[in-house]
């Protein structure tokens, strides 16, 4: 079998043990990190679609966090070595907002963008706007990265970035936030400067709101 598509599948499986043994070979023998780390998101990603699909239920989505997170523990290290200069691209708070739980996305878009040399204050889940906005003050961050898994908490987003300009912090930050009952329209709706579909595209647009912000 193809390595690239041995550990989709394994990670799609939940075969966390030999996900992770995989991994460690692959660094061993000098395979690029970065492929690595997508070939993960793409096994996250089939999870996602058996979570969709009903194959999978919510203790498999947390027993998936834990997998990604022992892979990253390795893969990081590597990552960061090839992360260009020594500069960090900026600094982002990110939490998934009150009344969720749910981490694999928030977890993911950490790990991309600490790879790809940002600052990374990760602030947990299930996290109130008052953390929020002390995050804010006493970090600093340049983005409030914010995201969600389920419909009803979408208000909770909504309460944070209220939260963040009542507090009169909205000029302090640019706020991206990301999950499945997000849309574009709605981002902008509930006040957010941005959306991030993916992983991948939550890295591009830091790195767009951060370049904006220094302008």
């Amino acid at each position: 079998m193809d390595t690239n598509t041995s550990l989709v599948t394994r990670i799609s499986d939940l075969d966390a043990e030999g996900a992770l043994e995989e991994v460690k070979a692959r660094i061993a023998r000098g395979d690029d990190p970065e492929a690595i780390l997508l070939q993960s998101r793409q096994g996250l990603d089939e999870i996602g679609k058996k979570f969709e699909t009903r194959e999978y239920f919510i203790a498999d989505l947390v027993f998936a966090a834990s997998i990604f997170k022992n892979i990253m523990a390795v893969l990081g290290p590597e990552l960061r070595k090839v992360a260009k200069g020594g500069q960090k691209a900026g600094k982002v708070a990110i939490a998934t907002v009150k009344d969720d739980i749910h981490e694999i996305g928030k977890n993911l878009v950490a790990s991309m963008l600490d790879a790809a040399g940002f600052e990374v204050v990760d602030l947990g889940v299930d996290v109130p706007a008052n953390a929020i906005c002390t995050c804010i003050k006493e970090q600093k961050p340049d983005i409030i990265a914010l995201s969600c898994l389920l419909t009803s908490t979408v208000d909770s987003m909504e309460d944070i970035i209220g939260e963040i300009s009542k507090e009169g912090l909205r000029g302090e930050v640019k706020i991206i936030v990301g999950g499945i009952p997000l849309s574009p329209q709605l981002a902008i709706a509930i006040g957010a400067d941005t959306y991030g579909d993916s992983a991948t595209e939550a890295v591009t647009k830091c790195r767009a709101l951060v370049g904006g912000a220094r302008k």
